[in-house]
């Protein structure tokens, strides 16, 4: 993923109540971004990351550009009209559980998922919480981390959604 370069920790200068009137704010690098994106930030540092994309909306605008830049990197066909649409690929049926995390709009919450069928390019999920079409996630299955964008998402009986994901690739 390519991102337009802040150093690895910048300032800006601002009016401040500081000695000498300079009020310094650190944002976090482009490279701290696409690890945290990717799940690949060291474990100690990733509550601080956390804290700082919660607080700070320069770097929470910014990490929403990386993700948009690196989806779009990666072609996606058109939406085809309800009387179009025909799946062209062959989806599987499959068991497994995965970790899943809203990433723009950001979200710091984690919920476990079951991971119920597979294509060349998608994943169905069954979850405890509904998302709405648009919203990329972040999904961890075992070593895997894969980023995705919700296609449909539809209430099913109790308290479950189906959720249909479209693959980005691996993370």
């Amino acid at each position: 993923m390519i991102c337009l370069p802040p150093p690895r920790v910048f300032s800006e200068l601002g009016k401040g109540d500081s000695m000498l009137g300079i009020n310094a704010i650190s944002h976090l690098h482009d490279d701290d971004l696409e690890l945290y994106l990717r799940g690949r930030l060291e474990p100690e540092r990733l509550p601080s990351t956390e804290y700082h994309l919660q607080e700070c909306k320069v770097c929470r605008s910014r990490l929403s550009k990386c993700v948009g830049h690196q989806l779009s990197l990666r072609p996606v066909s058109q939406a085809k009209t309800h009387t179009e649409q025909k799946r062209s690929e062959p989806r599987f049926a499959t068991e497994g559980e995965g970790t899943l995390q809203e990433i723009h709009p950001i979200s710091f919450d984690r919920h476990k998922v079951r991971v119920v069928n597979v294509s060349k390019n998608g994943i169905g999920i069954l979850s405890s919480k509904a998302i709405l079409p648009g919203t990329i996630v972040q999904l961890r299955i075992n070593d895997i981390l894969t980023l995705g964008n919700v296609r449909h998402c539809s209430a099913l009986k109790g308290a479950e959604f189906l959720i249909g994901l479209r693959l980005h690739g691996e993370g």
